[in-house]
């Protein structure tokens, strides 16, 4: 893995694809608690107080072909997801 990788990964950015042993919804929450440097579960955070886990899966079903893009904020933290094709980009920044 290159610097500028690991650099990018250790800020909360990802990828997830169909192939990862975690969900979207589960990749979504590690690079949040990447990006804020936090167990979420201490800090009693949940995702569907602001977005639908379920919604976010469908919406980024693999092998469509729509180019999909979702972004929303939750808890002072921007969280951007896009369909590369054959994973997903999560970008997570401060508000």
């Amino acid at each position: 893995m290159s610097t500028d990788n690991q650099a990018y990964q250790g800020s909360g950015n990802t990828t997830f694809s169909p192939n990862d042993d975690r969900t979207l919804s589960e990749a979504v929450l590690g690079a949040i608690e990447a990006h804020r440097d936090i167990d979420l579960v201490e800090a009693d955070f949940t995702l569907y107080e602001s977005i639908n886990p379920d919604a976010l899966e469908r919406l980024f079903r693999f092998n469509q072909n729509a180019a999909t893009t979702v972004s929303f904020v939750i808890d002072g933290t921007h969280v951007s997801l896009r369909d590369l094709g054959d994973e997903i980009e999560i970008q997570v920044d401060d508000v």
